[in-house]
C-alpha cells in the first residue's frame, strides 16, 4: 500500500511558480496582470467557471488585503488587472457556493505556502489554482499500513521528511486517518509533523511529542499530498531530533464520493467506566454496544469517533486495541500505549460491527477503560471534511487551572465557512507542573463530564480531536498552568 521516499531539510523552501522580474514601481498608467485557470485537484482536472478570484496581499503587504478580483469563466480561466503596485501577492480562488474549499495558487490552504507574484509592471504572472471537493469518510478495519521496523529505509532522522505513497487507496483520496505511533526513538524529546509535500520546510504544528524510551500514539487525520510521479495519495511525515521508527495503522480515508460516510458531531457523551465494574485483565477484550435499541447511535450509523483512556494499569507497558466486533485480527493493531500510573488517552474512529459493537482489547496486565463518543460516522447527510495544511490556531498558549481557552474559524485566517459544525484538532500539552485532564467541546454548550487529552509534568503529549462547533469551541484545563497548543487540519461543513 506504500513505498517511501526520503528527503532531508536543508533550508525551508518559499513559494513555487514563476519567476518575476522585480523593480521599482511603475507609472500610474502601468498595468499589473495576473492570470491562470482554476480547476479541480483530482485526475479529471476540471475547470471551474464561476469562481472567485482574488490578489491579496502577503508579507509586508498584508495590511491591504484584497487588491484586485475577478471571475473565471466557463473554461475555469480568469483574468485580474490592477495597477501596478510595488508588492507581493498571493492568488486565493474560492467557490461562491462553499462546495469547494478556498486555496491559494496552486494547491495551499495557508497563504504562507501560496505562490508569491509582485505586481510591478514586469511580466504577466500565470497562477493556477487547484481547488479539492470536500471528503466524505470510508472506514476500514483497522490495519498496519506504515512501519518502519520493516522498511529498508529504517527509522526517520532529524530533519527529514518521510514519504509513504498509498497508492492503493482512490486517486481522489483528500485525507486519511491513521493511529500513528512513534517508538524506539533516540531524542529525549522530538516531534513529528505532518507535511503538505515532501518539498515543505521545517513545520510550526506537530502530530506527536516523541520520547526516548516511550511508544506513542496519536489519531491523525492527515491532508494527503498528490504531488507524487505517479499522482497517488502520499502522505509526508517529518521528524525534528534524533531518529525514531514511526507505525501507523489505518482507520480510514476521506474520498469526494456521496456514497461516503459524513460526520455527526455530538457533545462528548461518556458510554464506559469500568471503574464502575472491573478493569480489563491481560489478552482480555471488553464489548461496547453503540448500537441498536438503547444504544446511542444514530439508526444508519458506520463508524463511531471516540475518545479512550486507559487509567490505573498496572502493567509497566502494554498496548490497547479498538476494533469492530466481527474483526478477524483486531489486536493485530493498537489503538494507545498504556502506562502504569499515566493517564493515556487517544482518539479513536472505529467501524462498528454488525451487531452494532465494538471490541476493546487490552494486552498486559490490567487497566480500566474510559471511553467518551464524540460523534458518529453516518450513511446519509452529516457533514463533508474539508482538509487544510496544517496551522496553528491563534490563542495557543499559557492555560491555567480551571480555565478554559476558546477558539473560533477566525483563528485559521478566516479560509473556514461561517456554517461549519465541526474541526479536526491536534491538541498539545507541555510544561504541566501537576498532572491534569482537558476536555474540549462546543463553546456555546455545557463543559461534559469527559476528557479529551491528560496532560503530565515533564512531557510534551499531543492528543487528536475531533470536536463539534457552537461559536466556536473550547479547551478546559482542570488543573495548573501548561500550555494548550491547538493545531488545526480541517473542517467539516453540511452540504445539501
Amino acid at each position: 500500500m506504500r513505498r517511501r521516499t526520503t528527503s532531508v531539510l536543508v533550508i525551508a523552501l518559499v513559494g513555487t511558480g514563476a519567476t518575476l522580474a522585480s523593480g521599482p514601481a511603475a507609472a500610474a498608467d502601468c498595468v499589473a496582470r495576473v492570470y491562470g485557470l482554476v480547476q479541480t485537484v483530482d485526475a479529471d482536472e476540471a475547470a471551474l467557471g464561476g469562481m472567485t478570484v482574488e490578489l491579496v496581499g502577503t508579507g509586508a503587504a498584508a495590511h491591504l488585503g484584497v487588491v484586485g478580483s475577478a471571475t473565471t469563466r466557463a473554461d475555469g480561466w480568469y483574468l485580474v488587472e490592477t495597477a501596478c503596485l510595488d508588492v507581493d501577492v498571493v492568488v486565493r480562488a474560492s467557490d461562491p457556493s462553499g462546495f469547494h474549499g478556498p486555496r491559494y495558487a496552486p494547491y495551499a490552504t495557508d497563504a504562507g505556502s501560496a505562490q508569491v507574484a509582485r505586481l510591478d509592471g514586469g511580466p504577466s504572472t500565470m497562477a493556477n489554482v487547484y481547488l479539492r471537493e470536500p471528503g466524505r469518510f470510508v472506514a476500514v478495519e483497522p490495519t498496519r499500513v506504515i512501519d518502519t521496523r520493516a522498511d529498508e529505509g529504517g527509522p526517520v532522522g532529524p530533519g527529514e521528511n518521510a514519504a509513504f505513497l498509498f497508492d492503493e487507496l482512490p486517486v481522489d483520496t483528500t485525507a486519511v486517518v491513521l493511529n500513528l505511533t512513534a517508538t524506539e526513538g533516540t531524542a529525549p524529546t522530538s516531534f513529528v509533523s505532518a507535511q503538505p509535500t515532501r518539498d515543505a520546510g521545517v513545520p510550526t504544528t506537530s502530530v506527536i511529542n516523541a520520547t526516548a524510551g516511550r511508544d506513542v500514539a496519536n489519531l491523525v487525520t492527515i491532508p494527503v499530498s498528490r504531488w507524487t510521479e505517479s499522482g497517488g495519495p502520499e502522505v509526508v511525515l517529518y521528524n525534528d531530533a534524533g531518529w525514531t521508527h514511526l507505525v501507523a495503522d489505518i482507520q480510514g480515508y476521506y474520498v469526494p464520493d456521496p456514497s461516503g460516510a459524513g460526520f455527526v458531531p455530538v457533545t462528548p457523551d461518556r458510554v464506559l467506566d469500568t471503574r464502575e465494574s472491573t478493569p480489563v485483565g491481560p489478552h482480555g477484550t471488553r464489548s461496547l454496544d453503540l448500537a441498536g435499541p438503547g444504544a446511542p447511535a444514530p439508526a444508519d450509523a458506520v463508524a463511531a469517533a471516540i475518545t479512550v483512556t486507559s487509567t490505573e494499569a498496572t502493567a509497566a507497558t502494554s498496548y490497547v486495541s479498538v476494533y469492530p466486533s466481527d474483526a478477524v485480527d483486531g489486536p493485530a493493531t493498537s489503538a494507545l500505549n498504556a502506562y502504569r500510573g499515566d493517564d493515556v488517552p487517544n482518539l479513536a474512529i472505529v467501524p462498528l460491527g454488525p451487531d452494532g459493537a465494538v471490541t476493546l482489547y487490552n494486552d498486559q496486565g490490567s487497566t480500566h477503560l474510559v471511553v467518551d463518543v464524540v460523534g458518529w460516522f453516518v450513511e446519509s447527510g452529516g457533514a463533508d471534511y474539508y482538509a487544510i495544511d496544517p496551522r496553528r490556531s491563534s490563542g495557543s498558549g499559557a492555560l491555567p487551572g480551571g480555565v478554559s481557552a476558546h477558539f473560533d474559524a477566525a483563528g485559521l485566517g478566516g479560509d473556514v465557512r461561517d456554517d461549519a459544525v465541526a474541526m479536526a484538532v491536534n491538541l498539545t500539552t507541555a510544561g504541566a507542573q501537576v498532572p491534569s485532564y482537558l476536555t474540549v467541546h462546543p463553546t456555546g454548550a455545557s463543559r461534559p463530564l469527559a476528557s479529551n487529552a491528560n496532560a503530565r509534568p515533564g512531557a510534551d503529549v499531543a492528543t487528536g480531536v475531533l470536536t463539534g462547533l457552537d461559536q466556536g469551541f473550547s479547551v478546559y484545563n482542570d488543573r495548573g498552568t501548561l500550555l494548550a497548543l491547538v493545531d488545526a487540519y480541517g473542517w467539516f461543513a453540511v452540504n445539501d
